[in-house]
């Protein structure tokens, strides 16, 4: 099957949507013929295989395409430049299917061409706003529409509602490749960050931003300071970083390579999902986050809101501590008893890291082709 995957981001980048595409179309290009047809600027060097796999240590499998513009713009006319033009380049090409994570990559080739088309979404489009629940009811009518790919069940509901059938859609939750790390023991991690191998150490690793609702992490390492409390991925020094800085047992790191990443998280007592709704229903920008599996497969104890998109992998004291949303008083005393139980914090990183052993990359991109086949021939 041909396959091209039309995204209107830049790679290779700082961001987990990014990463989770890269890691998507690596597995689906080992079994089809796989393109990424992707935005850049003229004046820029455009990313080669090699630039992609030194980045995300992913394998390239698949081809590299890209539609190019001279200037920079507002990044919404960016972004309807970037579908009108991957129309007009790639419309008429040979793909047996265009799939996009992108609305307005969408609406243009639903528009200007008898492709068929895969939606893929984290966020519940529908809900959004009056707009897209309109945009979404008329495309449930349309058959060159064959589906739409979400990252939860939560983000599901919403095009359920929205009038698409149950066979029109897929859940396909995130995943991560175990048996692609090496990491680097605890005791090797916690001497580069002198950080004692008893003292307790709790971490989130991800965007930092107070759009996060990282304020609640700030507010716990406040009130813990006998615990030291590490960020990771920082790119500015923003309103979160400003207040770490007050704080002498708060750690901040830039970005860091994945692999790295990945021994910072086996090396710490506690990683943490701010227990928010602030940015899945506010600022609207996280839905079940992919940390969340990479945070599973690290063996470490998580701390996290019992939400209904969060709480579709992770069970309450038994793959994770789990709170109730926006409930200070209940986190502090959850968190609590989770640094006070080494017993506990072990079992449900073993839990977690269990359940993950087969949720790989691989046998999700198997879901999805053959959710299309399906959807093809039905």
């Amino acid at each position: 099957m041909k396959i091209a995957f039309v995204s209107d981001q830049i790679y290779p980048r700082t961001s987990a949507d990014a990463e989770q595409i890269v890691s998507s179309l690596s597995a689906l290009g080992k079994t089809s013929e796989v393109t990424l047809i992707s935005f850049c600027y003229s004046y820029s060097k455009k990313a080669d295989k090699t630039d992609i796999e030194s980045y995300f240590g992913k394998e390239c499998t698949f081809e590299l395409r890209f539609v190019s513009t001279l200037f920079r713009n507002i990044r919404s006319f960016e972004k309807v430049y970037f579908a009108l033009k991957s129309v007009f380049l790639f419309g008429t090409k040979d793909f047996d299917v265009f799939y996009t994570r992108n609305i307005p990559v969408l609406i243009a080739f639903m528009l200007f061409t008898k492709k068929r088309l895969v939606f893929e979404s984290y966020r519940p489009w529908p809900d959004r706003n009056f707009q897209s629940r309109l945009l979404f009811k008329k495309l449930s009518k349309n058959k060159r529409l064959l589906g739409i790919i979400t990252h939860s069940d939560f983000a599901k509901q919403s095009f359920l509602d929205a009038g698409f059938g149950n066979e029109d859609l897929l859940v396909a939750h995130n995943a991560f490749d175990i048996d692609e790390y090496n990491p680097d023991t605890e005791e090797e991690i916690r001497k580069e960050l002198q950080i004692p191998l008893n003292k307790l150490l709790v971490t989130y690793s991800g965007r930092i931003s107070a759009k996060k609702g990282l304020d609640r992490f700030i507010r716990l390492a406040e009130r813990n300071r006998e615990v030291q409390f590490l960020l990771v991925g920082s790119e500015k020094r923003g309103s979160i970083e400003k207040a770490a800085e007050e704080l002498e047992n708060v750690m901040v790191l830039g970005w860091l390579k994945k692999d790295y990443v990945f021994s910072l998280l086996k090396a710490s007592d506690i990683l943490y999902i701010p227990p928010t709704l602030i940015a899945r229903d506010i600022v609207g920008n996280t839905v079940l986050p992919l940390k969340t599996f990479i945070y599973k497969a690290s063996g470490t104890a998580i701390f996290a809101p019992n939400s209904e998109d969060v709480s579709e992998v992770l069970s309450h004291k038994k793959t994770a501590y789990l709170v109730k949303p926006d409930d200070c008083e209940e986190e502090e005393k959850g968190f609590r008893e989770l640094i006070s139980d080494k017993q506990l914090r072990t079992l449900l990183g073993k839990n977690a890291k269990e359940e993950m052993l087969k949720n790989t990359w691989e046998n999700r991109a198997n879901e999805i082709l053959n959710f299309i086949k399906r959807s093809i021939s039905a």
